[in-house]
């Protein structure tokens, strides 16, 4: 198989995603402290600044993907990336409930742009998938690069470093909406008739984001916010536990995510979700016997179930948005993307709470996520039936809508 080699134009793409992943981690991982504890913001007031910022990006996204269809896309995203730079910078001027409303609305209208990019700027389904894998794994390495430079500059510094972290991070927005003018040509337009057509995504696409749902919601959420309140609450681990657990989630995505998008190039993308979601399922599985030990065997188990969950992911992102472009109607690309990126923020949202919910209630956690994770891998078997079937009805107009 001939290798899957990356346009100039697709390089500067995912290196300005790493500048702005790099902005990124300077501020979000510090934001609730931010807000809390150096602005002294109340509980109910720090949440609803949260709520506000995920939960308005929900509709900007589908919102944003419209835009995407009617417009360039890559005009929707200097301006999505642009409308994020004023807000960091609202921020850096106190000015906190506008600043969450304009990076939310940013962030919402900035994502359904990134799938239509990377599809124009890509020669075949391949290179698509090693350009969401690069992006994953850039933004993941960003993320933690921007994180180690905030902790350091934030511990001695408090609020008035904060603020020029903010400002550092709306000026890597701008850098990368310019590296985005200069050195990224526009995506080719689809014809106008497609372009006005109506978006009828069809029971296929709607299995595809359910199986997202659950995938989000009950695993990537859970690993940010019900894995570290089980391991540090139910299972009486340290937080040096929790932190080495993510560390670990980390370097192995950061390792991984090049041999498995190899892989995923290889496979039906439908394929490589079902082997996710199975992984996924027997991870919390670990989880769940690791509850029954004590000691160094429940920290192994802790540590080759987040090892297993983070294989698992580095397969999410070149195989789940390959299979958006390639099932989205012709001239809905767009909104395609957008639906996939507002179930995202959806799933990231409600997450949390739901991690709160399962930690402090009656279901039993692990084997909740557990069945999640093989429910959306059943979901995705069916998907896999639908799209390899002989010439069914709903898939025979179906193409990318960009090339």
């Amino acid at each position: 198989m001939r290798a899957a080699r990356l346009s100039g134009p697709a390089w500067w793409f995912v290196a300005g995603y790493a500048v702005s992943a790099i902005g990124t981690g300077l501020c979000y991982p510090f934001l609730a402290i931010y807000l809390h504890q150096l602005r002294g913001r109340s509980d109910t007031a720090t949440a609803g600044l949260l709520l506000l910022l995920a939960g308005v990006a929900v509709p900007v996204s589908v919102l944003g993907g419209r835009l995407v269809d009617r417009y360039a896309p890559r005009a929707v995203a200097i301006g999505a990336l642009l409308v994020q730079a004023a807000g960091w910078v609202l921020l850096a001027a106190g000015a906190d409930g506008p600043a969450m409303l304009v990076i939310g609305v940013g962030t919402g209208a900035f994502l359904p742009a990134v799938v239509p990019v990377i599809a124009g700027l890509s020669a075949s389904e391949a290179v698509r998938a090693r350009t969401m894998s690069i992006r994953y794994l850039l933004l993941n390495l960003g993320l933690g690069v921007g994180a180690g430079i905030g902790g350091l500059v934030l511990g001695p510094a408090g609020a008035p470093a904060f603020r020029w972290l903010c400002v550092a991070n709306g000026v890597s927005c701008a850098v990368y909406a310019l590296v985005l003018a200069r050195r990224v040509p526009p995506v080719r337009a689809v014809r106008r008739e497609e372009r006005l057509a109506p978006f009828r995504p069809g029971y296929t696409f709607g299995l595809l984001l359910a199986a997202q749902l659950l995938l989000v919601t009950f695993g990537l959420a859970q690993v940010e916010s019900g894995v570290p309140l089980m391991v540090r609450g139910a299972m009486s681990g340290s937080t040096a536990l929790v932190g080495g657990l993510y560390a670990v989630a980390t370097l192995v995505v950061l390792v991984g995510q090049l041999p498995v998008a190899r892989w995923v190039e290889r496979v039906h993308k439908t394929r490589a979700l079902i082997a996710m979601g199975l992984l996924w399922a027997g991870a919390w599985l670990l989880g769940w016997v690791a509850g029954a030990l004590t000691g160094g065997a429940r920290t192994a188990l802790l540590v080759a179930m987040i090892v297993t969950f983070a294989l698992g992911e580095c397969a999410y992102s070149p195989a789940f948005y390959t299979l958006v472009e390639r099932i989205a109607p012709a001239g809905t690309l767009g909104r395609s993307s957008g639906a996939a990126w507002a179930v995202f923020q959806l799933g990231n949202t409600i997450g949390p709470p739901i991690a709160v919910f399962l930690v402090g209630g009656p279901a039993p956690f692990w084997l909740v996520l557990a069945a999640a994770a093989a429910l959306a891998a059943v979901l995705m078997l069916v998907v896999d039936r639908r799209m390899h079937a002989a010439a069914p009805p709903e898939l025979n107009h179906l193409t990318p809508a960009i090339r």
